[in-house]
């Protein structure tokens, strides 16, 4: 009697349970990187019988290897790539988990653990792909990109591809790293991002004489709330091509100061997370906040030190008239039966980088609104089987 072949909902739960417990988590963010996760995704496409795939190890500035892997199946003039980040962010607070976030928790079809959705469902979606892959049917070859660091600014990820030339201006790009339960919107345009890194520099002294020290923690407090509000101010344009229509400036990071609670601290750092529309050229924006920096620094008796942690100018929209658009949304209606909308994130993506490049990428996904980078992080396994038929659909056109 033959073997039962295992259906795409066993497959996609079998690969989540290898592949959540080994944390990809940025060196910069207290993790070792991605390197455990690229090896048993190499191993995944060995056994299912793709072996020539390519991995190029990069070493970041604190000597961890960065791990990206790409594989390409067929010989057409054109490839359809498809996109997947393989680092997760910090699990965060054990206390507001409900189940191990390092671990693959499978409930009534839904798939708990972090990265399950982020960029878990891009990942096991492609290898969807290549489990059910018809080679007769297609009309562009096939491209599976899984790349690491694009939650700390794909500097050892996509970037360095793009810059080694593997990739062509013809070629077709979906990046399935954001999406709604309808899976009918399709992201065309990102906001720039401005992430910045402050230190406010006073004096540090005993917590029973405030008038001998200056407390930098205190006046750090006052300028990033304030900063922030002034930069809502001045930056208020607002554009309905995205989905939240306005610039954002969210105070997220603060490093540790000191370790006991009666001395004032003397430097406190604080980190900015600004998402801003097209509109703005980002050297305008930091010229507004060092002035912000400069003003509150002379009132306040206090040095403030702002240096750009990531910057990333956005790039031109993906036109709707586009191939690579065009040939997504008829995916999405011929699988879905529904009519695709573009829209624009906030979220940074693989996606500008080759905008940049002038190659067209789209984001798309079947995904839960609200569960990227959260406490129970979770995916649908039923949308990840009707991704990969959406992203086969483009493949054989």
């Amino acid at each position: 009697m033959d073997a039962q072949v295992e259906t795409d909902f066993e497959t996609a739960v079998r690969i989540y349970r290898r592949l959540i417990p080994l944390k990809s988590i940025s060196p910069s963010s207290g993790g070792e990187g991605e390197s455990k996760k690229a090896d048993e995704i190499c191993k995944i496409l060995e056994e299912m019988g793709f072996p020539n795939y390519d991995r190029y190890n990069f070493k970041d500035e604190n000597g961890f290897s960065r791990p990206n892997i790409t594989l390409k199946v067929g010989d057409k003039q054109k490839t359809l790539w498809i996109i997947s980040h393989i680092d997760v962010v910090p699990e965060g607070p054990l206390d507001l988990w409900t189940r191990p976030p390092f671990t693959a928790s499978v409930e009534g079809g839904k798939i708990y653990g972090r990265g399950s959705a982020d960029n878990g469902e891009g990942i096991v979606s492609s290898l969807l792909i290549l489990k059910n892959l018809q080679r007769d049917k297609m009309k562009y070859n096939l491209g599976l990109a899984f790349v690491a660091d694009e939650e700390t600014g794909s500097k050892y990820g996509i970037a360095q591809l793009l810059d080694a030339g593997i990739f062509k201006e013809e070629d077709l790009v979906v990046v399935p790293d954001s999406g709604t339960e309808d899976g009918n919107v399709i992201e065309v345009a990102e906001k720039s991002i401005l992430w910045l890194k402050v230190v406010v520099n006073g004096k540090q002294g005993h917590a029973s004489r405030p008038d001998l020290a200056i407390n930098a923690s205190k006046l750090g407090m006052m300028f990033m709330l304030s900063l922030e509000k002034s930069l809502h101010e001045k930056f208020n344009a607002s554009d309905k091509t995205f989905e939240y229509p306005l610039s954002t400036f969210s105070i997220t990071k603060h490093e540790k100061n000191v370790d006991n609670i009666n001395t004032i601290p003397g430097k406190d750092t604080f980190y900015l997370d600004s998402r801003i529309l097209p509109v703005y050229d980002l050297d305008s924006v930091m010229d507004f906040i060092k002035e912000e920096a400069l003003k509150f620094t002379q009132s306040n008796n206090v040095k403030i030190e702002v240096t750009p942690y990531q910057k990333e100018q956005a790039p031109p929209n993906t036109k709707t008239s586009s191939e690579i658009y065009t040939l997504l949304s008829k995916a999405v209606k011929t699988v879905l039966n529904k009519d695709a909308v573009p829209v624009g994130i906030g979220g940074g993506t693989c996606a500008a980088f080759f905008r940049r490049k002038g190659i067209n990428a789209v984001v798309w996904g079947i995904s839960v609104d609200d569960t990227y980078h959260k406490p129970d992080e979770y995916v649908v396994v039923d949308n990840v089987v009707k991704a990969a038929e959406v992203e086969e659909a483009m493949l054989y056109a």
